[in-house]
């Protein structure tokens, strides 16, 4: 099928409650294979929802979600879902597992009562042991029953998951009269979907406790009145008190006020960070012991806590490159086996009858017992639902950490990385650059450089230019608005003051404008940046600048390089004489100075040729090239230009280097979870397929494995949520 024009396609996400695997969603998939319309499927498991793509010119929502229905999943849109429309198999599950493991214990008590205590209590040996086969027998069918209705859905799409291969092994075991492996096989198949269940719903619980961060009171200022509301009720640049001791509703900005708020619910930093007039605060941090006044600078559904939840959320649908491998393995498995099983049942048994035995004494019915053994052994659950739990638990914990990672292809991408390219301004230094010194032209002064500087450079997000406007208010100069303003991405802005058209900008941009001027800038501040301004007939004055490096950026470089990092490399618009002091202070490999925006995605190409694991890490609307050509995008801080924070594939919230080593280790310790998991998984089916081989195992100890390798999966991936929340910061866990 053809995929149609962009605005002839629909997305859809549809609530499925009894889709939480891999196998229901391959069920839907094919069953909905020749529905028209129907484009794409993205799973979020452990929401038990499906986003659909499709084309509303040949279907609707309405009608997928009565499709998905009629294949025997209970489906809704997810907008129209209510928490009690959600229905439930699992109060079944539990009354059909307790009653047959209590026939089944029932069964086993008069088996051994029979065997040991008979003669002495004058029991009739055939009589009960008829009596224990046929409780076994009604504990199969009430434990099977919701496996078997589960089975005949697959039978029905032609399909062969986990429900039809153990209603298939149990039928098998009772015709060869394993009354009591039947029995406990079921029962063991039914516990092990209940914890599986229990364990998904913990690490569901943990995702969701992200959004529980926002409080559900905002203390509204509204006049002279204090109105208690609903956080979702307030507006863009409503005023809103938070109290001592209160978590803070939304995102905003404090206009009065002084206090400590601890933002490690929402960034993971460990220590409380003082707020006063003009610091921007996030919601669901936790103010401390003064009050401030906040004006929001964003609705509740906006936040940075919604944003993380939902990250998470959203992020469930990519799929990773290890759950990919992981998939398209396990559609090769489960045929594998269950060939294997059916030659099991037919090959020995053949041979044997026409002379040619391949074990002496093993009778036929014994090879189809070991078949069936097989059968079990071919549902790959363990090992599918492995990669989802772990690629959740460690995004969890990475936004726990105050790093929003937009997939788990991201999260993997972070464990590979080689090479790391980082912007020096705003990024490696602290971009609160300072002014130094100004240069004017003859029959200027000081103040009026810096007047027309600052009036051009308030219209700018750069660092440099935050610098000039603020060296200017705190002179006291007054600022005009410009008109016309224009920004020259790695030149500087321009624009007009009085009808006059100014440039403040680099020496690049003084030599396109003054080329005979240019060589008066004063060479000998090689450590400081020059911005210089002019019209197009002369030149007015220069600032010198100077940003130093971040407190904690040279200990940020060699966390890297412990984390796997070969190479770091500093790439600036900015001169090389700057750059390169800063590079050797803070311990790069290399220095790329004086680039342009389109320089910069030039560098990371070619830097990419030789490190295919590249990140690039900035801040600025200039970086954001680089930040999409890169393999890993990271943008730093809060304070990163908006284009930056959409382009990147990891935002760091909190603005320490630190945190890009963290998630640089929290990706490598991901990818090991992955790996100990997909081993355990393979590792524990091998044993048991050879035991099976071997006649040494039975169906029972064959589901017991599997149940056993699905918890052990589980429990190995949910360890990354119990260890993120006792962390200190830069400590990797285990």
């Amino acid at each position: 099928m053809l995929r149609p024009a962009t605005e002839h396609l629909g997305m859809e996400t549809f609530a499925i409650p009894a889709m939480d695997c891999p196998e229901e969603l391959g069920l839907i998939e094919k069953g909905l294979k020749h529905h028209a319309g129907i484009l794409s499927f993205e799973p979020i498991y452990l929401e038990r929802r499906l986003q659909i793509s499709f084309d509303p010119r040949e279907t609707t929502p309405p009608r997928i979600a009565e499709a998905i229905s009629q294949l025997g999943f209970p489906a809704q849109i997810a907008s129209d879902e209510k928490p009690a429309d959600r229905p439930s198999g699992r109060p079944l599950r539990w009354w059909t597992t307790l009653i047959g493991g209590v026939l089944l214990a029932v069964a086993a008590v008069i088996a051994i009562a029979a065997q040991f205590l008979g003669p002495y209590l004058a029991i009739n040996v055939a009589h009960a042991t008829l009596a224990a086969q046929v409780l076994c027998v009604l504990s199969t069918l009430v434990a099977g029953a919701p496996v078997a209705k589960a089975g005949w859905r697959a039978l029905r799409l032609r399909s062969a998951d986990m429900n039809l291969l153990m209603t298939v092994a149990a039928v098998g075991a009772l015709g060869i009269g394993e009354f009591f492996e039947a029995a406990t096989a079921m029962f063991l198949f039914g516990v092990s979907l209940l914890l599986e269940g229990f364990s998904l719903d913990r690490t569901r619980r943990a995702v969701h406790g992200l959004a529980a961060l926002a409080p559900t009171v905002a203390h509204h200022i509204h006049g002279d009145h204090l109105h208690d509301i609903n956080p979702a009720a307030l507006k863009v640049n409503d005023l809103v008190l938070v109290k001592p001791g209160e978590r803070i509703p939304v995102d905003g900005v404090v206009t009065e006020g002084i206090s400590s708020v601890n933002e490690a619910p929402v960034t993971g930093e460990s220590v409380p960070v003082e707020k006063e007039a003009s610091a921007k605060v996030y919601g669901g941090s936790l103010n401390g012991e003064g009050s401030l006044t906040i004006r929001t600078v964003h609705t509740a559904g906006e936040s940075t806590v919604a944003r993380i939840a939902r990250l998470v959320v959203d992020a469930q649908a990519s799929r990773a490159p290890t759950a990919r491998f992981v998939d398209e393995f396990a559609r090769r498995y489960t045929p594998g086996v269950i060939g294997l099983a059916a030659l099991l049942a037919i090959v020995p048994p053949l041979l044997s009858y026409l002379g040619l035995e391949l074990v002496t004494g093993v009778a036929p019915s014994e090879w189809f017992r070991r078949a069936l053994v097989l059968l079990v052994i071919a549902c790959p659950c363990a090992l599918v639902i492995s990669t989802p739990v772990t690629i959740v638990c460690g995004l969890y914990r990475a936004a726990r950490r105050g790093l929003l990672v937009k997939g788990g292809e991201h999260l993997e991408n972070a464990a590979l990385v080689d090479c790391v390219a980082i912007d020096k301004t705003g990024t490696l230094t602290t971009g609160r650059a300072e002014v130094v010194r100004i240069d004017a032209a003859p029959g200027a002064t000081s103040d009026e450089v810096l007047r027309v500087a600052a009036s051009l450079e308030q219209s700018s997000e750069h660092p440099l230019a935050a610098a000039i406007v603020r060296a200017a208010r705190q002179g006291g100069i007054s600022l005009q608005q410009p008109s016309e303003f224009t920004a020259r991405r790695g030149f500087g802005v321009e624009g007009r003051l009085g009808g006059e058209l100014w440039f403040v900008g680099s020496p690049r941009m003084m030599a396109a404008w003054l080329p005979n001027v240019a060589d008066t800038l004063d060479s000998r501040q090689d450590d400081a940046t020059a911005v210089c301004i002019g019209t197009k007939d002369r030149w007015q004055g220069t600032v010198y600048l100077t940003d130093p490096p971040r407190p904690d950026a040279a200990e940020s470089i060699a966390a890297m390089r412990d984390a796997g990092v070969k190479r770091v490399v500093v790439l600036t618009g900015d001169r090389r004489s700057v750059a390169e002091r800063i590079g050797k202070l803070v311990g790069a490999d290399g220095v790329e100075a004086e680039l342009l925006p389109d320089d910069k995605v030039a560098r990371v190409a070619k830097l990419a040729e030789k490190y295919p694991y590249l990140a690039m890490v900035g801040d600025g609307v200039n970086d954001a090239p680089a930040l999409a050509a890169s393999r890993l995008g990271i943008a730093l801080g809060s304070g990163a230009s908006d284009l930056a924070i959409e382009t990147a594939d990891v935002i760091v919230l909190a603005p320490h280097l630190t945190k890009v080593a963290e998630l640089f280790r929290l990706g490598r310790t991901v990818r090991r979870r992955l790996r100990e998991n997909i081993a355990l998984s393979l590792g524990i089916k091998a044993l048991v397929l050879v035991l099976a081989a071997a006649g040494l195992a039975t169906l029972w100890i064959a589901v017991a494995a599997d149940v056993g390798a699905s918890l052990l999966v589980i429990a190995n991936g949910m360890r990354l949520i119990g260890r993120g929340k006792e962390q200190a910061p830069g400590s990797e866990g285990t």
